[in-house]
């Protein structure tokens, strides 16, 4: 086929049988053209992990260097230590998508409050979290990190995407939004056989295709296959021009309309370029000045090794015996002649030293961060937890629009799992996803929370808004309190300290239980009789706030009744309590009173004067 056809290069116009065809004409096109990216990946990989390799071989990037090449490895590596000062910086921050309903009704406001809860059980189903960190991680070192989302076998899946995997085409991307993308990746062929049966053949003459296009390669022994899948977005909402196609380079193995309008990726970017798609990189940023301390460090090396070590200086003709010449203690040198003296060749110019330290403080400027954070130290004096939030809010600005892009993924995540959602309930009405708070744990079914795209918006959030030291978090909270904003059982509930959940367990046990009521009665719809045993006066407070706050928001009355059910009850419960108290304080100063009156009779000179309290109500005759 001939490359050079551009023809060629439209394989969603091409029929199943050629697709493969055109798709592996299109990558060669786009490997001769954008092989610089390729190369530029290599680097940042060397530079940021101190490898010592020409290509990414299997055998290669597993190992940090080769024997040869331990004396030409970095010893200050300021790019790693930078990047990863700043991925534990941004990537502490855990956002959390919430939705939320533009005048809702109660309906609908359950809903939304339950889908914040589906994804954030997808997060957690997926280890979103953590594969985010790594994606961040990528971004810093190469400029972008992917993360794809996708649905397998029923659920929703998310994998990190190393970026050297995803094929675009600049020309197509000047703007930053191309209409096709491929990502390139080694799976094995026996999993291909049993993902796509009856392919077999293919697949094993697809894993003899010699891989010299491509960025990672592997040995010929290894049974992997290069495998390709693409997507085109349609050109328009009514277009039918989309396509969806997994491909080797002998036959097409899955071929199907696209009709999203998205790909199925989040992308992660340090910093924007003004044109194209992939951002720049932390490590981009700081390479001239790694270059630089590498080229001193070198010299500073090379210096050492020549001047810094004394020497002997031995006249021609004398008669020394070298072998003497050693550094035991005591030790007889002979000789004839001029005697041997020792010498310094020279020093080393302390400015190689100070334009070392100016580079190394000039690096963190550029990425924006302290020394002390690199080594996860604080300023001296700062001990208070509003001094810590300040110091952290000024640092952080910094880093403020590399937030709010870090942040913006996670919304752009919640909208491509909704949608998958939407599309596995339509096979799968059984569909649900599991969540787990702090202590509870439930299943959440998607035809129970599903909503339009207009009912809801999505704002986010982090998971939590106080510090994560315990000193500062224990301000934080001592603030709170002593505004008013909350009660001693809600500051032990954010406290969290692992330390206390033995002592503050039992002392929310109450609170906890009238909660899990009043969730009950809203999701469930299921009344549960009050306990003697129970918080009751709490109980009846928590409902009540409950019960108006449900009220306003327009909640069924059938729900409402069971609020009202419940405080009726206690209500009841309490004061049958009373009254039961009230008899036996009745019938213990009944007894009492029948006590002393048999004493009275039994020896009527002994006895005392009654009190008149002990008489009962309308007072009573003494027998004489």
């Amino acid at each position: 086929m001939d490359d050079n056809n551009s023809n060629h290069f439209y394989w969603w116009k091409e029929k199943k049988d050629k697709t493969f065809e055109s798709v592996s004409a299109l990558l060669h096109h786009l490997d001769d053209n954008q092989g610089y990216r390729r190369t530029l990946n290599f680097k940042y990989m060397k530079i940021y992990g101190n490898y010592d390799f020409n290509t990414l071989r299997s055998y290669q990037f597993a190992k940090a260097e080769s024997s040869g090449s331990t004396l030409n490895r970095v010893t200050m590596n300021v790019v790693q230590s930078m990047v990863d000062t700043v991925v534990s910086k941004v990537t502490k921050n855990k956002p959390k998508p919430m939705f939320l309903t533009d005048g809702g009704d109660f309906s609908q406001q359950r809903k939304a409050k339950r889908l914040t809860q589906f994804i954030e059980g997808v997060y957690q189903s997926t280890d979103f979290y953590a594969k985010s960190a790594l994606a961040f991680l990528d971004s810093c070192i190469f400029g972008t990190g992917a993360l794809k989302i996708f649905r397998q076998n029923g659920k929703i899946k998310v994998e990190r995407v190393f970026i050297d995997e995803i094929v675009i085409d600049d020309n197509e991307s000047i703007y930053g939004h191309p209409r096709q993308m491929h990502q390139r990746k080694f799976i094995h062929k026996d999993v291909l056989k049993e993902m796509f049966p009856g392919n077999d053949k293919a697949i094993d003459m697809a894993s003899k295709e010699p891989p010299s296009k491509l960025g990672i390669t592997m040995p010929n022994n290894v049974d992997m296959v290069v495998v390709v899948e693409s997507w085109r977005l349609p050109s328009g909402p009514e277009a039918k021009d989309g396509k969806h196609a997994i491909t080797l380079s002998s036959t097409t193995l899955f071929e199907e309309e696209y009709k999203k309008d998205y790909f199925p990726f989040v992308f992660w970017r340090w910093g924007l370029r003004p044109l194209g798609f992939f951002g720049q990189g932390l490590t981009e940023q700081l390479m001239g000045a790694q270059l630089e301390i590498n080229k001193i460090l070198r010299t500073i090396q090379v210096s050492m090794h020549l001047v810094s070590v004394p020497k002997v200086f031995v006249e021609m003709g004398s008669k020394v015996n070298a072998a003497h010449l050693d550094n035991k203690i005591g030790g007889i040198i002979e000789y004839s002649g001029t005697k041997p003296e020792e010498g310094k060749l020279g020093t080393i110019p302390q400015e190689l030293f100070t334009h070392l330290d100016r580079l190394y403080d000039r690096a963190y400027s550029i990425a924006g961060i302290s020394q002390l954070s690199a080594m996860s130290q604080k300023p001296a004096g700062l001990n208070s937890g509003k001094a810590m939030r300040i110091y952290n809010d000024l640092e952080s600005e910094r880093f403020l629009s590399v937030m709010q892009r870090y942040e913006q993924a996670f919304l752009d995540a919640a909208k491509i799992m909704i949608d998958l959602a939407k599309d596995i309930a339509e096979e799968d009405p059984k569909f649900e996803v599991k969540f787990a708070n702090r202590d509870t744990f439930s299943a959440i079914k998607w035809k129970d929370i599903s909503l339009d795209n207009d009912q809801y918006v999505m704002k986010l959030y982090p998971v939590s808004a106080l510090s994560s030291s315990p000193a500062a978090r224990m301000d934080d909270v001592q603030e709170l309190m002593t505004a008013g904003f909350i009660a001693q059982e809600d500051a032990l509930k954010l406290l969290d300290f692992p330390d206390l959940q033995g002592y503050y367990g039992f002392r929310l046990a109450p609170g906890e239980d009238i909660d899990r009521l009043i969730e009950k009665f809203i999701d469930k719809g299921e009344y549960e009789t009050p306990e003697p045993y129970q918080n009751l006066a709490l109980g009846m407070q928590k409902l009540q706030d409950a019960y108006l706050l449900y009220r306003s928001q327009g909640a069924p009355d059938s729900k409402l009744e069971l609020f009202r059910r419940w405080i009726d009850d206690a209500r009841t419960l309490q004061a049958n309590a009373a009254q039961e108290l009230q008899q036996e304080q009745a019938q213990t100063e009944n007894d009492m009173l029948a006590a002393q009156q048999e004493a009275a009779v039994a020896a009527p000179g002994e006895v005392e004067a009654l009190d008149p309290a002990m008489l009962p109500e309308g007072g009573g005759e003494i027998p004489s």
